[in-house]
């Protein structure tokens, strides 16, 4: 935790249109619903392609399932990365896009989501351009792994 108490996530993923906004708005929701304040969340993409809209497929799919997912996309630099005491990435080209921005005592700070939430070694499938059955399948899998990443933080994070 920073200075300041609080513990900052970032989610990062190519575009910052699909995965780690999704990641975002889910952690958002789930640590409302625990009153966990102390946890911020933010996201990012290591692709800079200006200000666009969300995913209008994945805006979709988190509304179906009860989440507002809003917002334009945000490329990394140095500084919003080094606001992060946590770096999620979803693929392990990120891991190495962000190592390039970051000094070698920071990548420490960088976890694979499947390995932080399932303690396994493997990216998240991108559901960018893909079919609605990939987007729902890839959406319903970040959920239980936020909801994983929450009760982890629960044990480990938030002190009474």
């Amino acid at each position: 935790m920073n200075k300041f108490n609080t513990y900052k996530v970032c989610f990062v993923c190519t575009g910052n249109a699909c995965r780690s906004p999704f990641a975002e708005c889910v952690t958002k929701a789930l640590l409302d619903k625990e009153g966990m304040k102390e946890i911020e969340t933010f996201s990012l993409g290591t692709l800079d392609w200006g200000k666009n809209p969300r995913d209008t497929v994945m805006v979709e799919t988190a509304r179906r399932m009860g989440y507002s997912l809003s917002g334009t996309t945000t490329h990394m630099t140095h500084e919003n990365l080094m606001d992060a005491d946590c770096i999620i990435v979803f693929e392990g080209h990120h891991r190495n896009a962000i190592t390039k921005e970051l000094d070698y005592n920071h990548w420490d700070r960088v976890v694979l989501f499947n390995k932080m939430a399932f303690n396994i070694d493997e990216p998240v499938e991108d559901p960018h351009w893909q079919s609605e059955a990939i987007y729902e399948r890839v959406a319903h899998h970040i959920e239980e792994g936020c909801k994983c990443l929450v009760e982890q933080w629960k044990r480990t994070l938030v002190r009474d």
